[in-house]
């Protein structure tokens, strides 16, 4: 502790990015407490062997690693468990994993092809070289979406840990340029100079009409804040938008911080019923365009970060409102 001048971290965007960027650093500036462990063990490495259906295997040799060094073994395993459900790979027979689909095409299949095989090692390669745009770029190419699904579902925004190495900053900077793009989109600057510091999204959750809930997720400074989310149970009855008004008006008269922006699930139905001064739009599913409450109708590419943020917090809200909503349902349901 007494060698210690300072203590910096980075911030990255999911628990594989923080192992892979770890062990990038590692490899680049050899700290000495990280390569000389103290139980006189070395570091782990990766490594994908040479025969007819290869394998990943994990060991102390730095030479021909895929990945490494990890500082434990169980880093290491933790990465590939993580990776395999995305490309998955075979490690023994009989093949336990090949039932839950985590080692497809399977060597113990007889109809198994060595060239499909192959494919999930090169994908495996790729991501544990931390090349994740590049994989998620041929999977869109070749119209494999559900590796980029499960690939987004993983890692949120893949980033490679070389960029964060150039930019200890970058998703801060990414937050801020999502609040900017936004801003620009909703005409809030700099007319209004809306900082669009806390915005709120409210979503219903529902099961023909019973076990009715409703949530608020919250963004502050362009980062989903969990501790600020809540949950609201609401009055049955079918009408979705009437329980959306019952939520806000009873959110609106709490003493919580004043929103920036309300995110209303939904289309322009729901804009009805906003009755505050509060700036509000609605964000329709699928189609994913904004409606205003001065009749916009706003479409911006999948691509756009304040387009982004938006659906991180709707797809947040959804998740939200049915872990409430899932547990009314249980208790109406016991026998």
């Amino acid at each position: 502790m007494s060698h210690i001048a300072s203590v910096e971290h980075v911030e990255v965007g999911s628990e594989i990015e923080a192992l892979l960027l770890e062990s990038s650093l590692i490899k680049k500036f050899r700290p000495h407490y990280n390569i000389a462990s103290k139980d006189g063990t070395s570091p782990y490495y990766i490594h994908i062997t040479r025969e007819k259906y290869p394998k990943p295997v994990i060991n102390h040799l730095p030479q021909s690693a895929i990945a490494g060094p990890f500082l434990s073994r169980l880093v290491a395993r933790k990465i590939l468990r993580s990776f395999r459900r995305i490309a998955p790979y075979h490690t023994e027979s009989p093949c336990f994993y090949r039932h839950l689909e985590l080692c497809h095409p399977c060597p113990d299949d007889p109809h198994t092809s060595t060239i499909a095989y192959q494919k999930n090692i090169t994908l495996l390669k790729k991501l544990l070289r931390g090349q994740f745009k590049q994989v998620l770029r041929q999977a869109v190419k070749t119209l494999d979406f559900e590796t980029a699904a499960a690939l987004r579902d993983l890692l949120h925004q893949p980033t490679p840990p070389e960029e964060y190495v150039t930019n200890p900053n970058l998703l801060a900077d990414r937050r801020q340029e999502a609040l900017q793009s936004l801003r620009s989109t909703m005409n809030y600057e700099p007319i209004t100079n809306n900082p669009l510091h806390r915005i709120e999204c409210f979503d219903v959750a529902n099961l023909s009409g019973s076990a009715v809930t409703g949530a608020m997720t919250v963004a502050i400074n362009g980062q989903l804040s969990p501790q600020h989310y809540r949950h609201f149970t609401l009055s049955s009855g079918n009408d979705d938008v009437a329980r959306l008004k019952e939520m806000l008006t009873r959110r609106l008269k709490t003493d919580w911080p004043t929103p920036d922006l309300l995110v209303l699930d939904g289309g322009k139905s729901q804009l009805s019923i906003v009755n505050w001064s509060i700036p509000t739009i609605a964000l329709a599913k699928n189609e994913e365009i904004i409606y205003t409450t001065d009749g916009q109708k706003i479409k911006l590419d999948r691509r756009h970060p304040g387009l982004q943020l938006l659906q991180r917090l709707r797809d947040e809200a959804h998740r939200f409102s049915r872990r409430l909503h899932h547990k009314h349902r249980s208790a109406i349901i016991k026998p």
